[in-house]
């Protein structure tokens, strides 16, 4: 069965709430206030069937005092019945609410000119020519208008038949996809129940015992039991009126303006960028700083104006924009807003979000919000492109980009499949896989030769740059995480190499100039040369004619090749001597010995005999026992 949501909408005690009964047999006004006062308060609701199509009616106040009711109401509709009394014509909250549901996003519909019973011809004649002329340039222009009389019943069963008509031409409801998406308007208690909300279906499928989250608390529930229009029902999909038995939650927890959401990686917001229409009757000019109060969905939140890409705004203008929101909402791309003016009350505004994850810009760049690619399904791809760009070295799961869309992971595996086919984004081999866009690692290719170059400049000699801190040199902080696979991507690129944790020119072990190359195998023959006498950093410095500094960073890099091994910090041998050493205690023949016969039998004097003991010690070579040295044997 097909479902479509028409919502009423116009001025106070022009029938819109009769009219609703006349057509389906149900009574929207269900308070006790409502029937004594004779006029709607809250949100009312009915439906009625044809064939294979529901049509379920929201029925909103039409009182000034309550267009906020009404916008609630006016979230998630498919197509508007506008009630214009045929006595009294256009009035006040006619426009306001024609305004409101052309900026929500409502497509068209059809307009019932009530009370036709208390009217002559002529007078009939001028109200729906006035109506012709409001709805002339808005998504309403060419609606059918159906003059009617709920009283006594004139009108009735061709309105009906027209809506049906304007019903089975909807736009069809996003199911496939989609998580389920609900705007909760009303929240009550039923006694062996507990809590209920309702709401209007927006998105995907929902059976009952299906998990779900209200947001943008986060809580987390159960669906319970479903119902529509009184009736249960295992599963409900998206353009229905909904009623949800939440299992574990109190009235407390959930209001009017959340939402219930199948589980996902979705995010509440407190900055919005949005496209923003500023009514041709607005009051005046819009500027940043200015304090409004957004309406969403059915929520209501005061907000201010942050960025506009032109400023001001003038009256009748469009812009991209920046809203700033006092608490956090929870709304994807393509949802429609209206902005109203907390005093004087006044609709002057509204429009889509685009993005409700991007940065604030500065003042300075506000201009570019206008270089926003659409949110059009068909510019998926620009727009995956620029939230994976946006998302810099940090890289963005696919779940991620999912979660800011709104929509389930298998909906943008084919637009992310042809950005990597053509070689615009790369997938980072870790879990779960990241997506970079290929010009940041280009980018990062470029700085890590250069740094490299910088780091190595001026040494004749190095191992290289200790990976880790290399890679905090080059990263922003939040691709840390990610060090090894970028180095790991450099290397693959030619752009450096790693050698035992040490970041190197690529295809090399090390950083070596000629003269460092030559200064190298001088340092390490005299080392070898000099045996169990080696000479200082200084003196072989001294020797060589080269800088003293030049001499301590090839030291370093002998030993860190182990070529050289450095004793108690301060002592310098060539790692083939202590090879010697090692052997020639081996093959001494004692099972320990004294130092006094160490030193005679290695010609040393204690300053070096100490440090070298200490190494055969370290070497599972020798143990120390008091003032004697136990020999072990080989190493390990």
């Amino acid at each position: 069965m097909r479902h479509v949501v028409i919502g009423t909408a116009g001025h106070i005690d022009h029938g819109k709430t009769v009219l609703v009964k006349a057509l389906t047999g149900i009574d929207c006004d269900r308070l006790p206030e409502e029937k004594k006062r004779g006029i709607t308060i809250d949100l009312g609701f009915a439906h009625m069937e044809e064939g294979d199509l529901q049509i379920h009616f929201v029925d909103v106040p039409g009182h000034e005092r309550l267009v906020h009711t009404m916008i609630a109401g006016a979230s998630g509709i498919d197509m508007a019945l506008l009630v214009v009394a045929a006595d009294e014509g256009v009035m006040p909250q006619t426009r306001e609410h024609l305004e409101v549901i052309r900026l929500m996003g409502v497509p068209g519909g059809a307009v019932a000119l009530t009370k036709a019973d208390l009217v002559d011809d002529d007078m009939l004649e001028l109200a729906a020519a006035e109506v012709h002329e409001l709805l002339s340039g808005t998504p309403f222009a060419g609606a059918p208008v159906v003059p009617v009389s709920a009283r006594t019943g004139k009108g009735i069963t061709k309105l009906r038949q027209v809506l049906v008509e304007q019903a089975s031409k909807a736009r069809p409801h996003l199911t496939e996809d989609r998580p389920y998406r609900e705007a909760v308007d009303r929240v009550f208690t039923m006694a062996g129940a507990g809590t209920v909300i309702t709401g209007t279906s927006l998105w995907g499928r929902l059976r009952a015992g299906d998990q779900v989250v209200v947001l943008p608390a986060g809580r987390q529930s159960r669906a319970r039991r479903l119902h529509v229009h009184g009736a249960e029902r295992d599963e409900v999909e998206a353009g229905e009126r909904v009623a949800i038995n939440l299992a574990g939650l109190s009235t407390n927890d959930v209001s009017r303006g959340d939402q219930v959401m199948s589980p996902g990686p979705w995010k509440a917001t407190r900055l919005l960028t949005v496209r923003l229409e500023l009514l041709a009757g607005a009051p005046h000019a819009l500027d940043e700083d200015e304090e409004i109060e957004l309406h969403a969905l059915a929520t209501r939140i005061p907000a201010r104006i942050q960025r506009l890409s032109e400023r001001p705004l003038r009256p009748g203008g469009t812009a991209i924009a920046q809203i700033g929101l006092a608490r956090p909402l929870l709304c994807f791309p393509g949802d429609r807003f209206v902005l109203r003016r907390p005093a004087p009350v006044n609709t002057f505004a509204g429009g889509m979000i685009l993005d409700a994850h991007l940065p604030r810009f500065h003042r300075r760049d506000a201009k570019r919000l206008g270089e926003l690619p659409s949110v059009q399904r068909s510019a998926w791809p620009a727009l995956l492109e620029s939230w994976i760009t946006r998302s810099g070295l940090g890289a963005v799961t696919v779940a991620g980009l999912a979660g800011r869309l709104g929509v389930l992971e298998p909906a943008i595996e084919a637009p992310l499949g042809r950005l990597v086919e053509s070689g615009k984004v790369r997938t980072l081999a870790v879990k779960p896989p990241r997506l970079v866009a290929e010009h940041r690692i280009e980018r990062l290719a470029d700085a890590a030769r250069e740094a490299l170059q910088q780091r190595l400049e001026g040494q004749e000699v190095s191992a290289g740059v200790p990976a880790r801190d290399f890679a905090a040199s080059i990263l922003p902080r939040p691709a840390l995480p990610l060090a090894d696979v970028y180095l790991e991507e450099l290397r693959h690129r030619g752009a450096l190499d790693i050698a035992e944790g040490m970041v190197v020119p690529a295809g090399r072990r090390e950083h070596m100039t000629s003269r460092g190359e030559e200064l190298t195998h001088a340092i390490e023959k005299l080392y070898r040369d000099a045996g169990l006498d080696p000479p200082s950093p200084q003196e072989v410095a001294a020797t060589l004619k080269a800088r003293p500094a030049t001499v301590d960073g090839i030291c370093a890099f002998l030993v860190r090749r182990g070529r050289l091994v450095r004793l108690e910090g301060k002592f310098l041998i060539h790692a083939e001597v202590l090879e010697e050493v090692r052997r020639s205690v081996l093959a001494w023949g004692v099972g320990s010995f004294e130092i006094g016969a160490f030193k005679e039998r290695f010609g040393l004097t204690r300053r070096l005999a100490i440090p070298i003991l200490g190494w055969l010690d370290s070497e599972r070579v020798t143990l120390r026992q008091g003032s004697r040295r136990q020999v072990l044997g080989r190493k390990g």
